[in-house]
């Protein structure tokens, strides 16, 4: 993925994280695409599977960042799924909890994405955080988002897994 617009996307899902809570409402209650996590993501500890749906400015905005980098890859996207977890705990705490050294052990093995960020200090009005991981197996490779979000209403963590999985194009395709 190119450094520059990963940066350019975040900065656009970090704006558009600050109206989920208004958004998920519009959205329904559907929940995620996925019934369980993935067996290469760590599940955070403490986490709930929760029945939420994920808010389509952040879903549009995923999608445009991944396809964007896709086609600039030269990468054709298979899977686009997601799952939502709450958990009492804060973005920080997710943030920590997700370090490039777990992710790596559990084989999110490209070393130039940028791990967690937007969580603690560092937040500029953004109620959360998020973390960008990647990881490539042969001509297949991997991208996964983990956005954490402070939902007001009830005083837990939203926490949204989305997953994009994609084949290198080879030849002419």
């Amino acid at each position: 993925m190119k450094r520059g617009l990963l940066l350019l996307g975040l900065l656009a899902l970090v704006i558009t994280v600050t109206a989920c809570g208004a958004v998920s409402s519009l959205t329904g209650g559907k929940g995620g695409t996925v019934s369980t996590m993935w067996p290469d993501v760590p599940v955070f500890e403490g986490a709930t599977k929760s029945n939420i749906d994920l808010p389509l400015p952040m879903r549009l905005a995923i999608q445009g960042i991944v396809k964007a980098s896709a086609q600039s890859n030269d990468t054709q996207l298979d899977k686009f799924d997601f799952i939502a977890y709450t958990t009492p705990k804060t973005p920080e705490d997710v943030a920590a909890f997700y370090t490039q050294e777990r992710m790596a052990a559990a084989g999110w093995n490209q070393a130039d994405q940028p791990g967690c960020a937007g969580a603690g200090g560092n937040t500029a009005g953004f109620a959360g955080g998020f973390c960008v991981f990647g990881k490539q197996d042969g001509d297949k490779g991997s991208a996964l988002f983990i956005i954490a979000a402070n939902d007001e209403k009830s005083q837990q963590t939203q926490l949204f897994y989305v997953r994009f999985d994609g084949i290198k194009k080879t030849g002419g395709q």
